[in-house]
C-alpha cells in the first residue's frame, strides 16, 4: 500500500496541493467523468462535480496534460486512492485573487479554452472570462491571436452579477488593418463582427474604434462574435458615429 500520509496531513490541515492531469474517463461506479491525477505514484481523483467552481465544462479532456490545484477530500486506503476537490482549491484561491485584482494588481493568465465571443483563461487555478470585445481594439477575435496554453497579461474589469471575474487586456491586441473611419461612407456594405447585443439594437464592430449601431434583426438569432456584413446608412463625422444594417451572418 503507497503512503497516504501526506494526503491525510493534507486533508486535516486543509492544504491545497497540485497534481498533473493524466486520463479522463467516465467511471461506471460513480455514474460520472472524472480526471484522475497522477500524485507522485497515488492515484488522486476528481469528479465532475468538484472539476470547477464556476464552469460546467462540456469535456473535460481539456485538463488532460495540465497540472491543477485541489484539496484533499476523503481517502480510501483500501484502494489506495485519494479524493479531490479542485473546486474546494479555488474558493480559498480566489478570496485572496480577487482581492489582489481589486487593488489593480495585473496578472499573467493561461488561455484553457476559446470561445467564439473570446477566452476562458486561468490565474493560479481560477477561471475568468476575457470577451474579443475586452482583447482587441477591433474585430480579431483571441482566438485568431492566441491559444490554448497561451498566455496574456490581464486585470479585473467587473465581477458579474453571478460572481464570475470579466478581465480585460492590459494592452489591447490591434490587427493592422486598411480600415479607418474616415473611408467609412454611406451605403457601403462592409465586413463586421458582432460586439454587443442590446435590448435597443446590436453593436457592430467595422474598424478600429468604430461600433456601428443596428437595430435587431428580424429573423434568427444574433450572438456577440458573430460575423456579418453591414450596410453603413449614416455616418456622423462630428460624432464619430455610423448606423446601418445588419445584412447576412456570414
Amino acid at each position: 500500500m503507497k503512503n497516504l500520509a501526506q494526503f491525510e496531513k493534507a486533508m486535516k490541515e486543509n492544504t491545497i496541493l497540485k497534481g498533473f492531469v493524466k486520463v479522463v474517463q467516465f467511471d461506471r461506479e460513480l455514474d460520472t467523468d472524472i480526471l484522475i491525477l497522477d500524485l507522485n505514484g497515488v492515484k488522486g481523483i476528481i469528479v465532475r462535480d468538484e472539476v470547477d467552481l464556476e464552469v460546467n465544462w462540456k469535456s473535460l479532456t481539456i485538463f488532460i496534460g495540465r497540472e491543477v490545484s485541489f484539496m484533499v477530500k476523503e481517502i480510501d486506503s483500501d484502494k489506495g486512492v485519494v479524493i479531490c476537490s479542485r473546486k474546494d482549491a479555488q474558493a480559498v484561491l480566489k478570496e485572496s485573487i480577487v482581492e489582489r485584482l481589486r487593488e489593480g494588481e495585473v496578472f499573467n493568465a493561461q488561455v484553457i479554452n476559446i470561445l467564439r465571443y473570446g477566452a476562458y483563461v486561468e490565474i493560479d487555478g481560477v477561471t475568468g472570462l476575457l470577451k474579443n470585445i475586452d482583447f482587441a481594439e477591433d474585430y480579431t477575435s483571441i482566438g485568431e491571436v492566441l491559444k490554448v496554453g497561451d498566455s496574456v497579461n490581464v486585470k479585473l474589469k467587473k465581477i458579474s452579477s453571478n460572481n464570475r471575474l470579466i478581465f480585460e487586456a492590459i494592452e489591447k491586441y490591434k490587427n493592422p488593418t486598411i480600415m479607418e473611419f474616415d473611408m467609412l461612407e454611406r451605403d457601403q456594405v462592409t465586413f463586421g463582427v458582432v460586439r454587443n447585443v442590446k435590448p435597443f439594437g446590436v453593436y457592430v464592430n467595422i474598424a478600429p474604434g468604430v461600433d456601428a449601431l443596428a437595430p435587431l434583426p428580424g429573423t434568427g438569432e444574433i450572438e456577440e462574435g458573430m460575423k456579418v456584413s453591414f450596410r453603413i446608412t449614416q455616418v456622423r463625422p462630428e460624432e464619430k458615429r455610423v448606423r446601418g444594417k445588419i445584412v447576412k451572418i456570414l
